[in-house]
């Protein structure tokens, strides 16, 4: 089995979550690949470029996958296990669902028209520790997955926090009511997840669902 991490929206393979589960895969003697999904530009992110990288590193790797993710990560792997039968199992922690729809619907208007009309917003980055530009193109290119059905029943493990924030953890549960391989774990937190109770649960959960064996 291959294990592969997908950071979240403005984040990267050094994340903290992302290096925590990475270390406690390599005390089973796993590997969990950790890519960068920023890509060559960050400015010109979108979720079909990212999808690309996951292509590449599992084309390059032939086997069976477990994909595990965070935020818009999570989402990301929903989305490329929907055409690849070899992803078998996935872990969504606070999937970031609906990606393109959420910001839309969150953004003052007077900003989202400055962002369409100058073609640019300025994010801060959390892996790079700055401001970065990022053009609107993400979300026209989200759109697309957002209009599409996550319709394939594999086994799907999710962890969304109750004050979540950034995504609201009633869109889990409507992708659990949907799936019937997938379970749910509703935790006392935010959308980051990050506290020392928390990633112990997460880790706990993990073991638990990939039958890694608890520690």
């Amino acid at each position: 089995m291959n294990y592969l991490y997908l950071h979240g929206f403005c984040s990267g393979p050094g994340s903290f979550k992302g290096q925590y589960l990475k270390e406690k895969f390599a005390r089973k003697n796993l590997v969990l690949q950790t890519p960068d999904l920023n890509g060559a530009d960050f400015t010109y992110l979108t979720l079909t470029a990212q999808l690309a990288i996951v292509e590449k590193i599992c084309r390059e790797n032939p086997g069976p996958w477990t994909l595990l993710g965070s935020s818009m990560g999570a989402y990301l792997a929903a989305l490329f296990a929907e055409d690849h039968p070899e992803v078998q199992k996935v872990v969504m922690i606070a999937p970031a669902f609906q990606f393109a729809q959420r910001r839309l619907l969150e953004m003052p208007g007077n900003m989202l028209a400055a962002w369409r009309k100058s073609g640019f917003i300025q994010v801060f980055h959390h892996a790079y520790q700055e401001e970065r530009p990022l053009h609107i193109g993400i979300i026209e290119d989200a759109g697309q997955y957002d209009r599409r059905p996550l319709a394939r029943q594999l086994p799907a493990l999710l962890i969304h926090g109750l004050e979540d924030e950034t995504v609201d953890y009633r869109l889990s549960i409507g992708y659990v009511a949907q799936h019937s391989q997938a379970r749910l774990i509703l935790l006392k937190g935010d959308h980051q997840l990050t506290g020392e109770s928390h990633l112990e649960t997460i880790w706990q959960q993990i073991q638990l669902f990939l039958n890694l064996g608890v520690d």
